[in-house]
């Protein structure tokens, strides 16, 4: 396969990943506004940290379980800051 093709490939995951993140944030959004309507809490340690033990688990590689961990806590991050919007 080609430069060109390889990178062509890259482009189309590149915007299946970006779709798939923004579908994320607005089902986060939603789940901000249901926190807010029954007096949750944004931030739950105990189901953020099952959730990255399962992600490090599920994992086929080769991203190592650092990589992941580090993507999936800007994720995390930017999903309570936008749960935290729908609140204001």
């Amino acid at each position: 396969m080609s430069l060109q093709k390889l990178r062509s490939e890259i482009d189309r995951v590149d915007r299946e990943v970006m779709s798939l993140l923004n579908r994320r944030i607005r089902l986060a959004r939603r789940i901000g506004v249901f926190k807010a309507q029954n007096g949750q809490k944004i931030f739950d340690a105990r189901r953020e940290k099952t959730l990255m033990q399962k992600l490090i688990a599920r994992n086929p590689g080769p991203i190592q379980k650092a990589e992941l961990s580090s993507i999936y806590r800007v994720i995390l991050r930017t999903s309570r800051r936008h749960q935290r919007q729908v609140r204001k």
